[in-house]
């Protein structure tokens, strides 16, 4: 990793425009997940290309661009991989809620009071035009299981105390996430991601829904990666079996390192899908205005 970071170095101070080394990185990094040359065990790839987006980017980013692409382009891998029935009409209300959610998420209502009991806010957007409107944003009060995953999930009656342990976590990353954006290193902006990730594992071994947790927890997610400046994250279909072994992993077993390389690959798909391929169009773009123009 050092070797790419000094030759990100050199190529910069070579006076050449460093966001076409960011675009080709980013490209090739694309072609060779597509070729299944990419995935292993180990995050350097995708590491240090976080690092070198946000060394050259940091104050470029058209984050409210990003923002919009997620919720018009890729808000739908939500629903498909919770396996939400699109031609149902209860698949229909959730899909409507989902966009309901990320709505909230993206206003700036979400930061009065914004803290691990917002979970029930997003929930109940969540379900905001189901037939019983007045059930959601309510936590469960009966016990649940996921088949197949080992994990033991939290007894309803520990749905609050495990929240408010969790919510000390939670406070003190929001606290920290102003100054994670204005120190414009990329290290403690990966620390920062590590730790959601961990908060998010733990969250998701409550369960405190009787449905939707996934969705929530992972908006939950996405609101506090937005604070700085990270982009939304969405798992694609194909996806799922390698993100539940590692979510498995993490809950079972206390070791984090999979899901958090994990989310290191998926920010990049992020950066890529939401700003890199804009901004691939865009030139192109122009370049064709320009050559009707000649």
């Amino acid at each position: 990793m050092e070797e790419a970071m000094k030759l990100m170095t050199k190529f910069i101070n070579s006076g050449l425009d460093p966001m076409f080394f960011i675009k080709e990185s980013f490209l090739g990094y694309k072609y060779r997940k597509s070729k299944n040359k990419l995935y292993s065990n180990d995050a350097e790839i995708p590491t240090t290309l976080i690092k070198a987006y946000y060394l050259i980017n940091w104050d470029t980013i058209e984050f409210d661009k990003i923002k919009t692409a997620f919720v018009n382009k890729y808000i739908k891998n939500e629903s498909e991989i919770e396996e939400v029935n699109k031609n149902d009409i209860h698949g229909k209300v959730e899909i409507e809620g989902l966009k309901y959610m990320y709505e909230y998420i993206h206003s700036s209502e979400i930061n009065y009071m914004f803290d691990v009991y917002t979970l029930l806010d997003l929930h109940r957007m969540l379900f905001k035009t189901s037939p019983h409107p007045e059930c959601a944003g309510t936590f469960r009060n009966f016990d649940v299981y996921l088949p197949g995953t080992g994990t033991d999930l939290a007894e309803w009656s520990m749905i609050r105390p495990k929240l408010e342990e969790i919510n000390k976590e939670i406070l003190v990353l929001i606290n920290s996430s102003k100054n994670v954006r204005e120190s414009k290193n990329p290290n403690i902006l990966l620390d920062y991601l590590d730790k959601c990730i961990e908060i998010k594992c733990k969250l998701i071994k409550i369960h405190p829904f009787s449905d939707g947790n996934g969705r929530v927890i992972r908006g939950f997610i996405n609101k506090l990666i937005e604070d700085v400046n990270l982009p939304p994250i969405y798992i694609k279909v194909n996806e799922r079996t390698e993100y539940h072994k590692a979510m498995n992993k993490a809950n079972n077993e206390n070791d984090y390192t999979d899901i958090k390389n994990f989310y290191r690959y998926k920010i990049c798909d992020s950066i890529i899908e939401l700003d890199i391929n804009n901004k691939v169009r865009e030139e192109k773009d122009i370049t064709r205005t320009k050559q009707k123009r000649d």
